[in-house]
Formats: structure tokens, sequence, C-alpha cells
């Protein structure tokens, strides 16, 4: 009897697996590379089992290698969106694709053909309606052309040399009855679903392959090498081919972790016991890891490094060697844990597994480096000790940069709300904002009731939670007032900002109330601290929102809102509020910018070097209130000492930006400046203006487009020179309304102006557009029109249209010498007016001005230009002028030079003054240098 029930029992379990088996899709895969033409030879055999009622007409299968195929691709438009050219302009042999010889069932080649816009999408037609439970055979037969790895990471590195990642193909996911199409966009996630694998790969000989797959045989001969690999209900597939990626494996009972992350000089001992850690950590909070061997490879911990971890430059070593490794192995085993193990929605769901991913890491720093800060081992230091002791960014803790990054999207106004799909994301919510944002709401709701996130994986396994459905799971985990409010956070983008509504003190006693900006209601912490110590800390529900609480009067110095658990906040300063002395927080200087301290109203000031041509040199410092992450209010002074004026000079400025996070009118500015310098030798100007800004962009943040409505006014005062009639002082008004779209290829502007003064007022039009071509070269054209509408008893040219170089009366440009008309300075160019890079003795018009200039990439960074010019002044016959040349385009509106060539005065190379006849484009503004190097990110 006994023996019968085993039988039975063993006939049942092989049963299961088999039904379960059928279900899985089945790939059998033969793949020969031939890596001088960076190829790869596959024949692969596929076994689907139709589990659903309806019968299906039809499949889809994903060819993620074919993205690379075109420069029309979503893959190449997502890559330009984010201001990577290198594929747009890369040459079709760089370039990957599939050929697709066939696709047979039962012997006969079937009809497929790729979707229009989206080329790596191929739709199968069966030639028979494929009814339920019936198994699908085909066998395809494919040539890879392998991209090169600069593109993504993946593909051809050189001729021995290649990564590969999900690079066959598979059915794509199925869901609820529907294929979901999902196109290769560079974000690190694949949309094919659970499969068996067997992988058959010849090598030439002497190349090695290391896989996240199980390796069942090896044989080598002379000419070539034969692995096997296999692997059960595996989504994700990699393969490292080459002579050495300086892999290490490690065995730990039945599973085997093989890296090449950097280790930091760790000994092989250090290495396991670091990467057990990680093991057992995973275990205990989230369940043993589905296959017996995982890969952590330093191309893909790079692909979504940590960011905490950069930072702070390496060459500083700020952390210890052990940590530095443990995050970054945890890292990149999260990545693969989550997507092997839940099947969500690699983009719909990203939400939670983003979220999962960054609570995962703080909940390991916070069990293992409790109070492991940034800048530790920098700060043991005697010398970084005694400068930057007083500094808050040094008390920052590794878990903190967390709150820091998604506050430092709050504070621009570019939070996106957390179940935005992953493809909509920028690139900044996408790798930073949204999973920390997600992974704070986890650990800060976990602080106040346990929440059963294993419980939650094994649901999600069970159930194939997804969409809505998954939501309501997760709310399910929550009590009624925590679930209210998380239901809120996730699914807006509204920030926090919590606040104290009210604050009394008596002598024995406070008495206060909390409240939120947006009326949410999360549960708070409230904390008493002294000296820097926390004394005592108590916890309160979100029913204690807007309600009056009264506490013993603690010996302390600050009342502090969340001082332990916190979630991102607008303005997390109001948080502190001093209920010692005054109550006025003291006022700290700080020689660099910092991070915000709550105890403290900070203010940073900096050494400052200016230059012009009469005030010569100018030393002297900037004194603002700009910490590293923005503010609404701002100041800036900035007072120098003109070594050759020797006098004092300088600037202010001040900004209050208002942001609205439920309109496309998104922010609002009010700015006041002023400036006082010298525009000629002995002269000086004082300038005082004001403006009031509002902001339009399209509700996806994707979008560069942006609409901008400026009113501005200005008064200027001028020592007047004797013998000059120019008019010495004046206000000036007007409205601007600007249109821009900078993209990678496409670049446009478009700026209509109204100005009026005492005695003129004109209208202009500008507009740009450049365009990158697909051979490299740029070509591009500019448009500008000036009216005057009246212009009242003027006798200077000062406020006239110039066709070479504007005056700039409302002193907006920065000239290194406004005033010069011969040498050096004067050859300055600002692309403004006329936009004339040749000069003429007459360039002032008072009337009517119409410009065109345009230019055309003739190799690399040389361009020819040409200027086209109708001028009407006051009483005078029409003149149309012209000019052309060559450009030296080295950073396009930072750094150029223009070599006039041939104009309406002649040839402009004969004579022995040529040099005087160069203009150049020099920007020497750091925070607009930076913005080449940001925008890929925001």
């Amino acid at each position: 009897m006994l023996k019968r029930a085993v039988r039975v029992v063993g006939l049942f379990l092989a049963f299961s697996w088999v039904s379960y088996a059928q279900i899985i899709p089945q790939y059998s895969i033969k793949a020969q590379l031939l890596p001088i033409e960076g190829e790869i030879e596959v024949e692969q055999r596929m076994v689907f089992t139709h589990n659903e009622s309806t019968p299906l007409n039809e499949i889809f299968l994903v060819d993620w290698n074919h993205a690379f195929s075109s420069t029309e691709s979503p893959l190449a438009k997502r890559l330009v969106e984010e201001y990577t050219r290198s594929f747009y302009l890369s040459s079709k042999s760089k370039r990957g694709e599939t050929q697709i010889a066939s696709i047979a069932l039962n012997g006969e080649n079937i009809k497929w053909e790729r979707l229009e816009n989206q080329l790596d999408q191929i739709r199968v037609s069966l030639p028979t309606p494929l009814q339920a439970k019936e198994p699908l055979r085909l066998v395809l037969k494919y040539r890879l052309k392998l991209p090169d790895s600069k593109f993504t990471g993946y593909g051809k590195v050189d001729d021995s040399t290649f990564i590969l990642e999900n690079t066959f193909l598979r059915l794509a996911r199925r869901s609820q009855g529907e294929w979901e199409l999902i196109s290769h966009l560079n974000l690190e996630d694949h949309p094919g679903g659970t499969g068996n694998y067997t992988v058959d790969f010849q090598l030439p000989a002497g190349l090695k392959i290391q896989s996240n797959l199980r390796t069942k045989a090896a044989q080598f001969n002379q000419a070539s090498t034969y692995y096997t690999f296999q692997a059960k209900q595996q989504k994700n597939l990699q393969f490292f081919v080459g002579s050495d990626f300086g892999f290490t494996p490690f065995k730990f009972g039945e599973k085997e972790i093989v890296s090449n992350l950097d280790n930091n000089d760790l000994s092989e001992g250090a290495l396991r016991f670091s990467l057990m850690k990680v093991v057992d950590y995973l275990h205990k909070n989230v369940g043993q890891y589905p296959h017996d061997r995982i890969l952590l490879s330093q191309t893909k911990y790079e692909k979504r490094p940590f960011y905490g971890l950069t930072l702070v430059p390496d060459f500083l070593k700020p952390f210890p060697r052990q940590l530095e490794f443990e995050v970054k192995a945890l890292n990149t085993y999260l990545y693969q844990y989550l997507y092997e193990t839940l099947d969500l929605h690699p983009r719909e769901d990203f939400w939670l597994l983003g979220g999962l991913h960054s609570y995962l890491m703080m909940q390991y720093v916070q069990e293992h480096y409790p109070n492991q800060k940034l800048l530790d081992l920098i700060m043991r230091q005697p010398i970084a000790r005694f400068f930057l002791k007083k500094y808050h960014f040094t008390d920052l803790k590794f878990n903190d940069t967390f709150v820091q990054f998604h506050e430092f999207t709050l504070r621009r106004n570019l939070q996106q709300a957390l179940t935005q799909p992953k493809e909509k994301l920028i690139k900044f919510n996408e790798q930073i904002g949204n999973p920390s944002q997600m992974g704070l709401l986890l650990h800060y709701l976990n602080a106040f009731e346990s929440i059963d996130l294993k419980g939650l994986f094994n649901r999600i396994q069970e159930s194939n939670l997804t969409g809505e459905a998954l939501k309501d799971e997760f709310y399910a985990l929550l009590s009624e007032d925590n679930k209210a409010f998380a239901q809120d956070y996730i699914n807006q983008r509204n920030s926090l900002d919590l606040r104290f509504k009210t604050l009394k003190r008596t002598k024995d006693s406070i008495e206060f109330s909390i409240a939120e900006k947006n009326d949410k209601r999360p549960p708070f912490q409230l904390g008493w601290v002294k000296d820097d110590s926390l004394v005592k800390v108590e916890q309160y529900s979100a029913a204690n929102f807007n309600k009056k609480i009264q506490t013993p009067l603690f010996d302390a110095d600050y009342l502090v809102i969340n001082p332990n658990e916190k979630l991102p906040e607008f303005n997390p300063r109001n948080n502190w509020k001093k209920i010692r002395g005054t109550g006025i927080k003291p006022l700290r200087l700080s020689f660099v910018k910092d991070l915000e301290n709550p105890k403290y109203n900070q203010i940073f000031y900096n050494p400052r070097v200016d230059f012009n041509v009469y005030d010569g040199l100018s030393f002297g410092v900037r004194l603002n209130n700009k910490s590293v992450k923005s503010r609404p209010f701002i100041f800036t002074l900035e007072p120098f000492y003109a070594t050759l004026e020797k006098s004092l000079v300088g600037s202010f400025a001040t900004s209050y930006s208002k942001y609205n996070e439920n309109s496309p009118y998104f922010l609002r500015q009010f700015n006041l400046a002023g400036a006082s310098f010298h525009y000629d030798n002995g002269l000086r100007y004082t300038s005082l203006a004001s403006s009031y800004n509002i902001y339009k962009r399209d509700d996806d943040l994707r979008n560069n487009r942006k609409e901008l409505i400026n009113a501005f006014w200005q008064y200027v005062h001028r020592e007047q020179n004797v013998g000059n009639s120019s008019s010495p002082n004046y206000n000036i008004g007007g409205l601007n309304y600007i249109i821009s779209n900078r993209g990678a290829l496409d670049h446009f502007t478009l700026n209509a102006r109204f100005e009026a003064g005492s005695k003129f007022g004109k209208f202009n039009f500008t507009t740009e557009y450049r365009h990158l071509m697909r051979s490299g070269r740029q070509w591009s054209v500019r448009l500008f029109a000036g009216k005057f509408l009246w212009r009242n008893q003027l006798t200077t040219n000062f406020f006239d249209y110039a066709l070479d170089r504007p005056t700039d009366y409302l002193f907006q440009y920065n000239y290194i010498g406004r005033s010069e008309t011969t040498g050096i300075y004067s050859q300055q160019f600002i692309a403004a007016e006329g936009g004339f890079k040749s000069r003429f003795e007459q360039p002032y018009v008072d009337d009517f001005l119409l410009s065109l200039n345009a230019s055309i990439g003739l190799w690399k960074w040389i361009e020819a230009y040409g200027d086209l010019g109708y001028m009407q002044r006051k009483n005078q016959s029409a003149e149309v002028l012209f000019g052309s040349g060559f450009r030296l385009n080295l950073v396009p509106d930072f750094l150029e030079v223009y070599f006039p060539f041939y104009n309406s005065n002649g040839l402009q190379m004969q004579g022995p003054r040529y040099h005087e006849k160069i203009r150049y484009v020099i920007v020497f503004d750091p925070q607009t240098l930076t913005q080449l190097f940001s925008r890929k990110w925001f």
C-alpha cells in the first residue's frame, strides 16, 4: 500500500509539473557567434500552450535587438529625448538588426510582419486558430546583427567581447487576455514572461562565456567551444562573451553568485562574508531567490547605480569598503530578484517595483549600518573636520539621501505621480526620484504599523496581481487612516508639507496643532531636541491633524515634526520650531553651499572675481541664501571692488517663486534686481529692474516645450559723457512672450517682444530653428523683425536696432567691453537683433529691420553662415545688406568663432587687418554651462 501511495503521489506530481510546464513556453535555442561580423546565427524552437478559452488567431514576438535597426524606432526616439545623439548619428554598420529567414509551423513557413510603429514587435499570423490547451510549435531561423555596446551598454564591445541581455526572440507578455506590446526604451526591463530555456552556444576557441543560466555542459576543440545552458521559469537572459570579464564564483549551498563588481580590493573572504549578509537579508525579508545562479555584473550595476554612492567623488574614499561593496551587490541583486520573482507589469507597476527596491536598500543599511553617515570617513580626518564640522551635509546619514533626492525634484516642481508609467517619467524620476519616494513611504508607514510585505509578495505570485488589483492589495495592508493617506500620496503629484499651525508655550506646558498644506493626513511623530540630541519622541495618528495637542514642556530647544521617520516635504524647515528664548532661529554664515539646516537661518558667502574693460578685475564676495535645493525666496548680493576705477561696484537680485502643482502654468515668479558698474571709462551706470514671469509647460514632463509670459520694467541711470547726446536716464517697460522647444535634434525658439519708453515704442519678433542631420551636420535659420511703433524727438541712435552689435541699453547682455568700437573687446558677438557677423559703418536702424541668419555644417564643428538684412531708416531709401563666412561652432551658444569671408563691402580676407573683423562668442556663466549636462535628467 505504501509503495502504491508513493507511486500515485509521484504520478500526481509529475502530471502537475507537465501541466504547468505546458503553460510555460519552452525555448530551445542553438546559437553560433560570428565575432568578426558581430553576428549570431540562431535556430530556435518554441513550444507555447494556449491556456485561455478564446482561440488565438495570432501571436506576438518580442525582438528587442531589432529596436536598433532604425533611427525612427521608439528606442532611437527615447535616446534622442535624453540628449544621447550617438545612435542617431551612427552608421548602419554600428546599429543592430534581426534578419529573420523563416518562421515555420509544422514544417511550413507562416506569415509574419513587424508593427509599423514598433519595429521590435512581430505579429505572427496563425493559419488556423489556436484552441485552448493546444500546443503551438514554431521553428525560427534568424541572424542577430548586434549593436555597438556604446548605445545602451549591451551588444558588441569589440571583436572578441560581447554583452548580451534578452537578445533572442521570445513571446510577448500576455495579461488579462491581451498581448502587451512593450517596446525597448533602454529602461532595464523586458516584457517577456517566464520561460524554460535550453541554449546551445557555439563560440570560437579562446572565448569564454558567463551566464545567469546554469551551465549543463561544455565541450572544447581546436576550432570551437560548445556550451549548453538551461533554466526553468526564467525571465532574464544574460550572456557575457569574451576572453575574461573577471567574474568570481561564490557557492552558498545550492545557490551560486557570480560577481565581477568592483570590490575595492577586498579579500575573497571579505567578499564572501558581504555576499552572505546580502543573501541572508533577502532570504529573511522577501524569500529565497528562485534560481540557482545569479550574475552580479559591474555593467548591470552601472546601468542603474545606487546614487547615494555617487554623491561624493570616489577619489575621496568616503565610504567603508565593506559597505560600498554590499550596497553595490544588494542594489544589483535586488533589481534581478524583484524582476524574476514578481510577475508585474514592468512599467505600469513600476511604482511598487521601484519602491520595493529603495525600501529594501534602506532597510539593509539601517539594519547593518544604522549610524553610517555619508561623509563619516572624511570627517575622521582632522583637517576636514576643522573646516567642515559646521556644515549640515556632514550630518547627513546614508539613508537620508533618499529624502534629499526627492526633495530636490519637489523644489523644482518636477515630481510626478508614483503611479505614472515608467516610460512617462523623466530620467531623474525614473532612476532616482520616484523609487526613493515610494521606498520612503513604505519605510514611513512601516514605522507606524507593521506592513506584511512578504505576504504581499506571496499574494502577487499566487494571483498574478497587477494594475488596480495590485494597488487594492497593497492598500489592504494598511489601517483605514493610513490607507486614505497612501491612496492620495501614491496617485497624486501634490507635494507634502507638514507645519505647526499653532504653537503656544506656557511656563509648564506647550500647546500646538499640526496641519498640512493640501490637507493630507499621514501619521506623524513629535520630537523634543536639545543640544543636537533627541530628548523624547511621541507618535500620533492621522486623527490628530488640526487638533490642539497639549504636552508638558520638556527641557528642549526645539519642537520637531518627524525627527526620525521622514517623508520628502516641500519645506522641511517649518517642521522645526524654536521653543526657547525669542523663538527666532539664529543666523549661520557658511563659506560654500550647504544643505538646508532647519535649526538656522543660513547665509552663504564665497569670493568672486569679475572682469570688464572699464572696471578691470573686480574682487568681491557673493552673499546669498541659495542652498543645494532651490528655495521659493532667493536673494544674492555681490559687492565688488573695481581695481581700475578704484570704487565699489556690484549687483543684487531677489526672486520669489510660487509653484502650482496642478496647472500647466506651473511657476509664477517675481524678480527684483539692481546693478551698478561702469559702461565706459569713468562713467557708471545704475539699473533697477523688476519682472513678473508666468511659465507654462506640457503635462507630459518629458516634453521640452515651454512658454513664458514676461512683464518687465527697468530704470537706468547713466553718467553722461560730455558731448554725448544719448539720453542718460530712462524708464522702459514691456511684455515678452517666449516659446521654446530645445531638443537634441530640433531646437526651436520664438520671442515676441513689446517695449515702450517715454519717447519710443517698438515691437520685435525673433524665431530660430536648428536641426541636426543624420550626417552629423547641423543647419540653422534665424529670423528677426523689428519695427518702431513711435519714436518722438529722439536725437540719439542709442535705442535703435543694430545690424551687427546691439547697444544693450537694458544691460541684459554680458558684454566684456560694451562701449568699445575698436579692438578685441568690440569683436565680441551676441546673437541679437540683426545678428550680422560682419561690421558696417552705419549699422543702426530707426524704423524697420528685417534680417535672416542661416548656417550649415560643413565638417564636424566647421560651418558656413550667411546673413541677409533689409533696413528701412526714417526719410531714407531702403537698403539690403548681406554677409557670409565660416564659423567654428565649438560649443553652440557658449564658444564660437566667426570668420567673415564676403559681404556687401566685398571680399573680407583682403587687406592687412583681417584679424579685426573676426567675431567671437564666449560665455563664462557656470550655471548656464551646467545646463548642458543636466538637461538629459530633467
